[in-house]
Parts: structure tokens; C-alpha cells; sequence
């Protein structure tokens, strides 16, 4: 008799509650290698970018002292690929961040009406504005039919988001995929950059949330505080595989949230076996 994992016993149950349509096993073998790659530049982007892939080009660094947000500028000739992404949180100034959920107003984007952010990581979004926007603007001038894609892990996850989110209101086509994403904005930010990124349809997103087994930082800032989670869910359970992959489309705390997870554990570390910045794989 085969024996059903207590994860995936959980996944059957979810169905069963909020609908067969909400969650969803198994991707494609296309879409699972498009979030390795992404995955491997995010937790790569904690060791100065170890071990990401050779057809990636550094274009500059991005960072600011006061609020130790850590990012590059890359390019991908062969995937015409212009990407940005974002280190996690690496230190003491970094968790001060994390900790600030006040929320702000997204003022460097307009266009988002009635939109605010997580205070700290607005903060740190606002810290390096210029550089990120100049850098992407120098890139899509010079190679305007590349691509825009943005990443990050746990801290640099939502930076990512947010930056997306800005950039989004420029560019046409941006792509955003998170890992270990704490919740973002308010529902007028989740509701304008699932618009953005046609993120009510799995089949039309631009924007790939992916979470692990119980991680715990995507059950923070609380819902009671005024914060939503946007994107389409990628779930991803051990051992990971395409199969194992789960889309959760649910507006109901589903899938990686509802498996209780409180913080930073050791779910929250590693994405696909790789661990933040050990460079072992």
C-alpha cells in the first residue's frame, strides 16, 4: 500500500475544502527549470553571486550602506535577458527592515492607487531606486528587444516585488519570480500587480511566487496588519520535483501558508536543495 506523506495528505484535504481548481499538482519540466534557474541566482546572490549560470553576464552591482541592500544587474545574451535580483537579509541593518511592518505608501509609483508596502522594505526599495532604474534603463536602451526579469529570496524577495512593480509601470513584459516571499503590500498592491502581471491565471502570470514545505516567512507581516499576498503560488514539497510542485490559486491561506510555519526555519533556507548562499550544488 502506498503511504500518502502528511504534506501531501494536507494538499488532498485543501482541494477537497477550497475547491479541485485551486490547487494544482505537477508543472511542466519547462516551467520547473525556468524557477531552478531563478532559484540558483537568488540564493547564489548571498555569496556575491556564486555558481550562477555561465551565460550570465554581471553588469554592475547595486547596494546602499545605510540600508545594506544588496543586488546586480545582470544580462543573459542567450536568453536575451536583462535581471536584476536581490540578496536576503545578511545582517543586523537588514532584520530592522524585516521588522518594520509599518506600512507606507508606494509613492514612487502613482499608478498603484491606494497602494502601500511593507515600511522597511520600502525603505530599502527607495534607498536604491535610482541606481536600479538607471542601470535597467541603460540595459533596455542599449538591447531593447531583451526581456526584463526580477528575483530575490525571503528580504529580497519583496524588494524584487517591489521593484517589479515599479518597473512594470515603464516596461512591458516584466517577469518577477520570488522565493521564501514575505506578504508584500495591501490588497490594492497585490490587487494592481496581479493586474500587472496577470497573475489571476496560471496559464498567463509573469509572476512566479515559490514557496517550500512549512517556510515561515510567507505567514508574515500578518493579514491582521492589512497584508495580502499576490502572484501565483508555486509550491514546492520534498523531494522536489516538477511533480511535486503544487499551484495554488486559492484566495484563502492554502498550500505553503497553511501548513503553520512561523518565521525563519529551516524550510525558509533552502529552495530545490539550495541553501542561501552555501554554493554546494
Amino acid at each position: 500500500m502506498k503511504i500518502i506523506s502528511a504534506t501531501h495528505a494536507l494538499v488532498l484535504s485543501l482541494a477537497a475544502r477550497q475547491s479541485l481548481s485551486a490547487v494544482t499538482r505537477g508543472i511542466s519540466d519547462t516551467v520547473y527549470s525556468r524557477l531552478i534557474e531563478m532559484a540558483t541566482i537568488s540564493q547564489a546572490a548571498y555569496a556575491n553571486l556564486c555558481k550562477i549560470p555561465t551565460t550570465i553576464t554581471t553588469v554592475q552591482k547595486i547596494y546602499n550602506a545605510q540600508t545594506d541592500i544588496n543586488g546586480w544587474v545582470l544580462r543573459d545574451d542567450s536568453r536575451k535577458e536583462i535581471i536584476t535580483v536581490f540578496r536576503g537579509t545578511g545582517s543586523d541593518v537588514n532584520l530592522q527592515l524585516d521588522t518594520n511592518y509599518t506600512l507606507a505608501s508606494f509613492q514612487t509609483n502613482p499608478k498603484c492607487a491606494g497602494c502601500s508596502v511593507h515600511g522597511g522594505y520600502y525603505l530599502g526599495w527607495v534607498s536604491v531606486k535610482d541606481q536600479v532604474e538607471s542601470l535597467v534603463q541603460t540595459q533596455a536602451s542599449k538591447y531593447p528587444d531583451y526581456a526584463l526579469t526580477v528575483t530575490g529570496h525571503s528580504l529580497g524577495a519583496s524588494i524584487a516585488a517591489i521593484t517589479a512593480a515599479q518597473l512594470s509601470a515603464t516596461y512591458n513584459g516584466v517577469k518577477l519570480y520570488t522565493f521564501g516571499e514575505p506578504r508584500t503590500g495591501n490588497q490594492a498592491f497585490a490587487s494592481y500587480i496581479n493586474k500587472q502581471f496577470q497573475s489571476t491565471d496560471p496559464n498567463t502570470t509573469q509572476y512566479f511566487r515559490v514557496t517550500h514545505a512549512n517556510d515561515g516567512i510567507p505567514n508574515l507581516p500578518p493579514t491582521a496588519q492589512g497584508y495580502a499576498h499576490s502572484g501565483v503560488e508555486f509550491w514546492s514539497v520534498d523531494p522536489y520535483s516538477a511533480y511535486n510542485t503544487y499551484i495554488c490559486t486559492g484566495t484563502q491561506d492554502q498550500c505553503c501558508e497553511a501548513q503553520g510555519g512561523q518565521g525563519v526555519n529551516a524550510a525558509h533556507f533552502t529552495y530545490f536543495g539550495m541553501s542561501s548562499g552555501a554554493c554546494t550544488w
